[in-house]
């Protein structure tokens, strides 16, 4: 039903008041609003560190692998590239390590310098009358000796220029040896010469 513009003229206070106490009160409105709207805020932002801090620390976590593998990387990469380098350095140097071993082996080998010395005889035409080796063992798989160097004792004889050319190329054999005293002297009985070596020869145990 429409009501007169008039209507609400003719009024009386008191009926006015009446009147507006039937309206809905905005400020209380407003304010219930506003509390909703706080507590919904809070609840949400309450409940939402609860959702996200799992995230937020396998977040975390991630970036801390990441950080490791990458540091891991890097070593592994310097450590590839160094090995690369040294597999450079050996193919240079493998041909010429057969000749290193043979110069200074692993043990004494004693058989084969004495082999070395009694074929360099055999080519320079000097007779081995004797050959004595010390601190070495001539037979057997392992050395027992302590050290890394066991002495020898020649005595050979033959002319005096076979003799010396014996001698310069003892030094010139594939082992490395040392001479220690050397002496030519002229066996009254047999009337020949022979040559008196005390040397050493080296390896490495």
């Amino acid at each position: 039903m429409r009501l007169p513009n008039s209507y609400f003229q003719n009024l009386s206070s008191l009926r006015y008041r009446e009147y507006l106490k039937l309206l809905p009160d905005m400020k209380k409105e407003n304010t219930r609003i506003i509390t909703t709207l706080i507590l919904t805020f809070t609840a949400m932002s309450f409940f939402g560190i609860f959702a996200i801090n799992p995230t937020l620390s396998t977040i975390i976590n991630l970036k801390k692998q990441l950080s490791d593998s990458v540091l891991v990387n890097d070593k592994l990469t310097t450590k590839i590239n160094n090995l690369s380098m040294l597999q450079q350095q050996l193919n240079v140097i493998s041909p010429d390590l057969p000749i290193v071993f043979d110069a200074i082996p692993q043990n004494a080998n004693a058989p084969s310098l004495l082999g070395q010395i009694i074929s360099l005889s055999d080519d320079k035409k000097v007779q081995i009358v004797s050959a004595i080796l010390s601190g070495a063992q001539l037979t057997g798989v392992k050395d027992v000796q302590e050290g890394t160097s066991y002495t020898f004792n020649l005595q050979a004889k033959g002319q005096y220029d076979d003799l010396i050319n014996f001698t310069k190329s003892l030094t010139q054999i594939n082992r490395i040896i040392s001479i220690e005293s050397i002496s030519i002297n002229k066996d009254p009985e047999l009337n020949t010469l022979v040559l008196n070596i005390s040397g050493r020869g080296y390896f490495k145990k």
